[in-house]
């Protein structure tokens, strides 16, 4: 199922950095990482996540502040922001690139697997609307929908 879902490193770097900040805030609400703090535990290239955080911030989700004091830390109420939020404002619309393979292989351009393919495209769709990432941060990220 090889590139099934369209969700890139840059979706996946932003989820993981909003459980991060959101984890943060429970602990200290006025605490900041730095993004070469976040890139460090994330083993991540700090100008990807660099260019992540500032859509995060460009979508109200996240404050980043400069200077020595300054950093990242969480703006949006984490329990009415969901994964979808995150994955679509980072990426784009959430879809299924409509086949199992990195290349269709169907004979005839029929793809005998569409029925699942879809089905599935709308179980993520649900389960990512319905995940916050207050949610993922708890280590509940099991919705019942």
């Amino acid at each position: 199922m090889a590139g099934l879902l369209n969700i890139g490193e840059m979706g996946a770097l932003a989820l993981h950095v909003m459980v991060e900040l959101t984890v943060l805030r429970e602990q200290d609400a006025e605490a900041r990482r730095t993004v070469q703090e976040i890139a460090a535990g994330l083993h991540a290239s700090v100008h990807t996540l660099q260019k992540v955080t500032r859509r995060l911030v460009a979508m109200g989700l996240v404050e980043g502040t400069r200077g020595a004091n300054g950093g990242l830390r969480l703006e949006a109420d984490p329990e009415t922001v969901t994964m979808l939020d995150v994955i679509e404002g980072i990426e784009g619309k959430l879809g299924c690139n409509g086949c199992m393979f990195a290349r269709r292989v169907c004979p005839d351009g029929a793809c005998r697997f569409s029925g699942i393919t879809g089905a599935l495209e709308k179980q993520v769709h649900d389960y990512f609307a319905a995940t916050t990432i207050a949610g993922l941060a708890k280590g509940a990220a099991q919705p019942q929908f």
